[in-house]
């Protein structure tokens, strides 16, 4: 059976060579419209041709997310950028809308066109209707049990399926929400979500103010929208075996960071169950993976719907929420990433590289290297330099810095460090 491929976000351009360097086999990133993450620093005309490019030389796929909510004034302006990029098509569009995928088969009746997680696929009624449209994969909604996945892959043959297996988990259908334009008009479905899940909220009827029903809330409210983070690392077997075509992860407005650990997670699963000829993962496995996965910003994980029987009602809705609160966990700080190896000096086991500046990084720390590999190791910064030459004692975040360390470390390598707890 063919191995899944692993679509990864890259919301910039730093985050597309990361998911390149880390693993990807395919990436998805928009335009500077007609997305559905507009604040993501989404690539411009130009820089999506170089894209496409950039990952055509190292043999990965490029697809093009078009998949926002559309309104009658947007369709003169779509029509004129899907015939600008009749130079250099995508290998696929990512689409949501029926009348979007009618002009994309008109102008660019040659490129592929994959289904967005929008049009909230739920059966394979549906799935087919979109594959006998002309769609050549569907994203199958993250509410559907592995049950029903394996049904629509059976049911349609020809149509590919993808599913989310990482990242965050919407409140509404498949993300089709309305909360952010109606409580902030900003509008979810038109790239610009304010987050109004994540809020804390108490609960009052509307004919006794000041009497709040009990939804077990402390003085700071109940995040009663907040839906957990899915981590479906331990069921990859089980996936691949049903027939997907890919494995999509989210998380388009997440760090550089983010997608290189994430990445090379579900990389290194998916290769083990390539090349090892195992149908399962080992515990102490899942283990490492997910204690991993754990040293990224997340909320807390769970399997989303996977188990879920609607018929039978057997998932508790408290299993997909957590009430206490929206923050985010963060363990590990993302320190800086390796732009470029300036200098080797083997006969003392250092080097000097050209940092991308993510966080404060003082001289004398020590950092974790983080390697597309997963070989990672400890490293000294011995000293710190602007990008003139003038030493420094402390590298700020968003700022060039050129470090001299120990060990052999590669461009694309990046920095963390363990967040220390006050009191610890």
């Amino acid at each position: 059976m063919t191995l899944p491929e692993l679509l990864v976000p890259a919301g910039n351009w730093e985050k597309l060579e990361v998911a390149i360097a880390y693993g990807a086999d395919a990436v998805y990133f928009g335009g500077q419209r007609f997305s559905l993450r507009r604040r993501a620093g989404n690539f411009s005309l130009s820089e999506t041709f170089a894209a496409i490019s950039y990952c055509h030389e190292r043999n990965v796929k490029a697809y093009l997310t078009l998949n926002l909510l559309p309104y009658n004034s947007d369709f003169t302006a779509l029509a004129e950028f899907l015939e600008e990029l009749k130079e250099m098509p995508p290998d696929a569009l990512i689409v949501g809308d029926p009348g979007v995928i009618r002009l994309c088969q008109k102008i660019l009746p040659v490129t592929p066109l994959h289904l967005s997680t929008q049009a909230n696929t739920l059966n394979w009624h549906t799935a087919k209707f979109w594959h006998d449209l002309g769609v050549s994969r569907v994203n199958l909604a993250r509410e559907l049990s592995l049950a029903d996945i394996k049904q629509v892959v059976q049911q349609v043959p020809g149509l590919e399926c993808e599913v989310f297996v990482h990242g965050a988990m919407c409140m509404a259908y498949s993300g089709r929400c309305l909360l952010s334009a109606a409580l902030t008009g900003r509008h979810a479905n038109r790239g610009d979500c304010a987050q109004p899940c994540r809020w804390s909220y108490s609960l009052q009827e509307e004919t006794r103010p000041g009497e709040f029903m009990a939804i077990e809330e402390d003085e700071r409210g109940s995040y009663i929208f907040n839906a957990k983070d899915l981590c479906l690392i331990a069921r990859l077997p089980e996936l691949k075996s049903a027939g997907l075509s890919s494995f999509k992860i989210e998380g388009r407005m997440k760090s550089a960071y983010y997608v290189a650990v994430v990445t090379r997670v579900y990389r290194q699963a998916l290769d083990y169950l390539q090349n090892s000829g195992q149908t399962s993962f080992s515990s102490e496995q899942i283990e490492l993976w997910k204690n991993e996965l754990t040293r990224v910003s997340h909320r807390r994980y769970n399997e989303g719907f996977i188990d879920a029987s609607f018929e039978g009602g057997s998932l508790p809705p408290r299993d997909l929420q957590y009430l206490e609160s929206s923050a985010y966990i963060r363990g590990y700080h993302f320190c800086a990433l390796v732009s470029a190896v300036l200098e080797e000096i083997p006969e003392n086991g250092t080097c000097r590289v050209r940092l991308n500046v993510k966080d404060r990084l003082a001289t004398g720390s020590e950092v974790e290297v983080i390697t597309p590999g997963m070989q990672d190791f400890m490293t000294n910064i011995i000293s710190l330099q602007k990008e003139n030459g003038d030493e420094i004692d402390v590298a700020h975040p968003g700022t060039i810095a050129v470090a001299y360390c120990r060990g052999q470390l590669q461009a694309g390598n990046i920095l963390r460090q363990a967040v220390v707890k006050k009191g610890i």
